[in-house]
């Protein structure tokens, strides 16, 4: 995206993060919402997500992706379970985040995510507490792809459920929740 924040890129004239925290503040209580930046990032930067509301963190190990991310806000969510969304998913259904939320909990899940036809999506997922072990394992080991979480977390005794998309479907025909941007022509194609 060429340095642009994808959180703050508007879709049809709204940011993504503004999308996302309206779908999100319903479903978890005040002071429970959280945004993690880069370990570099400025004050500047942090800005847009304090206005908002939202808690600022840091990554745990800086340059270490999406795995020291979702590290840093697991540590800070403490004894709760976690939902992580990815920052450039505009079109959030609020009825697949409940669905993963409740199939976390409905199954004493440590790791609840959607599934299709193989491809995981860690980062629209729950993690439990008992993840935070085994995602230092994976950083300190250079282990850091998503899609490895779940195999690993099985490896390690970690209880997890997937849920296929067929099902999400059922409310998401289209999976449009899962839709990410990743390249400026993603946003002339929405």
């Amino acid at each position: 995206m060429g340095g642009r924040n994808k959180a703050l890129l508007e879709v049809d004239g709204r940011a993504i993060l503004d999308r996302q925290l309206e779908v999100l503040r319903p479903q978890f209580p005040s002071g429970a919402l959280a945004a993690v930046l880069a370990a570099g990032a400025s004050a500047a930067d942090a800005a847009p997500f304090a206005a908002r509301g939202l808690e600022v963190l840091r990554d745990t190990d800086g340059g270490r992706g999406p795995l020291a991310g979702l590290t840093a806000a697991l540590e800070w969510s403490g004894e709760t379970l976690l939902f992580a969304l990815a920052c450039d998913m505009p079109c959030v259904d609020p009825r697949v985040v409940d669905m993963i939320v409740t199939r976390a909990h409905a199954a004493c899940a440590d790791i609840a995510l959607p599934v299709d036809g193989g491809r995981h999506q860690p980062l629209f997922a729950c993690y439990s507490p008992r993840c935070l072990a085994l995602f230092l394992r994976e950083m300190a080991a250079n282990r850091l792809k998503l899609s490895a979480l779940p195999g690993a977390a099985r490896a390690a005794g970690l209880v997890v459920h997937e849920i296929d998309a067929e099902e999400i479907r059922t409310i998401d025909p289209d999976l449009r929740s899962f839709v990410n941007l990743n390249r400026l022509s993603d946003l002339a194609s929405r």
